[in-house]
């Protein structure tokens, strides 16, 4: 009778690890999304306060300046959706034995159109920020729009966020690195 107690009790600790181990797992993989969403949207208060800075703009302008990036953050939203739609259309082309080049080219056609949507809305958008500056912050403002933009853009696929690799003392580095493709290979050895 003893021995069916103690091993039930073994079973039932076992169980009950397992269960914390479980919500510890839950737990950090939400917190984990969670973070991954911050940052993800997080770069967007440091562009404001990145432009209020550089700009040297007022409250009043810093308020006008949220307002302007929430109303372009809905925008945006809204033609990614439909980027995306148009994308998965585009995809589902594959699916297709007789495509025929016309009906592959409007469907690339409307799939490219709310890539150029988007940037003509990120235009319009500083367009509009510019709009609120005074004669000396718009004379800023052209100088930190480049710095904004590669704020706001993905880093490049393959390549860790920063920019291009350097080549020597510092300077960028076009083309393949040394000994890569572009490049004649070593003589083979004799």
């Amino acid at each position: 009778m003893m021995s069916y107690f103690n091993r039930n009790k073994w079973t039932a600790i076992a169980f009950l690890v397992l269960i914390a181990l479980n919500i510890i797992t839950l737990t950090t993989l939400w917190i984990m999304h969670e973070r991954g969403a911050e940052r993800r949207n997080g770069n967007q208060p440091a562009l404001v306060d990145f432009l209020v800075t550089e700009l040297g703009l007022d409250s009043v302008q810093k308020k006008q300046l949220i307002v302007l990036r929430d109303e372009h953050r809905q925008q945006m939203q809204a033609i990614r959706r439909y980027n995306r739609d148009a994308k998965n259309a585009f995809f589902d082309l594959l699916q297709q034995e007789d495509l025929s080049d016309t009906a592959l080219a409007a469907a690339a056609k409307e799939a490219a159109r709310y890539d150029a949507e988007t940037d003509m809305l990120t235009f319009r958008h500083f367009q509009q920020i510019r709009a609120l500056c005074t004669a000396e912050q718009k004379v800023k403002f052209e100088s930190v729009i480049k710095q904004v933009l590669r704020m706001m853009a993905p880093p490049p696929p393959g390549r860790p966020q920063g920019g291009p690799p350097s080549g020597r003392n510092g300077e960028q580095q076009d083309g393949p690195p040394p000994g890569e493709e572009g490049q004649a290979p070593p003589p083979p050895r004799q």
